[in-house]
């Protein structure tokens, strides 16, 4: 009997999506439950799932070197963004061994073919704060990835937002995707979340060449400025925010991961807000319709900052 409970304590938390707080009272309440009938919580699994298809050969498979060479980009960015976020920094240029560590990401499976790999993070041992340290980094690194990324290949806007991100997450991006001109690889990244909620993405040949495009723009009349209106919406899984100004313009734009609860809190509500604007230029000289970054709400600011001032009138 008690193995049935215990079956059905580990589905129902496993059931619970998202990281609002109805999603943390349903855990808690399920949790206090298990104590008190004496069931082991078991801590939801966290999972990571890369997968890489060759277009260019018949069944997709993957030479050793190119599987290699693309698990390193993704623990370059995954560190890159954790330090950003625990660091609170712009721009991450450089890593050292240490920063790789503090959000390192283990094999844990993989298969032939189309290569898919499993990762997960680092499991701690009892009293090992440092390891339970890193699993923490690790997910806010791979969960800032997949959201700058396109969710599905017809997703359009989040390519177009991409530019609009921070100068991090950028660098991130542009380093997963760095042209390689004897490659055609579909990429696809998936991941659930210690919470339970499952993350997505798609790079296809012809969304990377369209995200380099993207990220290749130069930033010009950069400008933090602060409006006043309605927060009308939000992208959840892609960090896409949509704000209604007093005088009835609609702007949208990115949102960085840090600053999502604080969006939702303040949805469809009166708020001001600070966001970061700025056109960006091609390289063919053609300049883009002004775009925004969401840096503050409410007084709520974003972990990754922006090296401009942000007034306090």
């Amino acid at each position: 009997m008690s193995s049935r409970l215990q079956e059905l304590l580990n589905n129902a938390l496993g059931s619970v999506r998202g990281d609002d707080p109805f999603a943390h009272l349903r855990r808690s309440s399920l949790k206090a439950a298990a104590e008190k009938a004496g069931l082991e919580v078991t801590p939801p699994v966290s999972e990571i799932q890369l997968c890489l298809s060759d277009l260019n050969v018949s069944g997709g498979e993957v030479a050793a070197t190119e599987a290699g060479d693309f698990l390193q980009r993704v623990q370059r960015a995954v560190a890159r963004l954790a330090k950003a976020r625990r660091l609170r920094l712009a721009d991450v240029a450089r890593l050292s061994q240490s920063d790789v560590d503090f959000a390192r990401l283990n094999v844990a499976a993989a298969s032939t073919g189309s290569w898919i790999v499993e990762l997960k993070y680092m499991q701690p041992d009892d009293g090992d704060e440092s390891a339970e340290s890193s699993s923490t980094w690790s997910e806010v690194g791979v969960v800032e990835l997949i959201r700058a990324l396109p969710e599905d290949e017809e997703d359009e806007r989040s390519i177009e937002s991409i530019s609009a991100a921070s100068p991090v997450i950028r660098r991130a991006v542009a380093d997963l995707i760095a042209d390689r001109s004897e490659s055609n690889m579909r990429v696809a990244i998936s991941a659930r979340r210690f919470s339970g909620e499952l993350l997505s993405s798609v790079i296809t040949p012809t969304q990377a060449r369209a995200l380099r495009e993207e990220l290749s723009a130069v930033r010009e009349e950069r400008e933090v400025i602060r409006l006043r209106g309605r927060l009308d919406g939000l992208r959840t899984r892609r960090q896409i925010f949509y704000f209604e100004t007093e005088d009835g313009r609609e702007i949208h734009g990115y949102v960085d991961e840090s600053l999502m609860n604080a969006v939702k809190q303040n949805l469809d509500q009166e708020v001001e807000i600070a966001v970061e604007s700025f056109f960006n230029r091609a390289r063919s000289g053609r300049t883009t319709q002004r775009k925004y970054r969401l840096i503050q709400v409410g007084g709520e600011q974003t972990q990754i900052p922006v090296n401009l001032a942000i007034d306090e009138d």
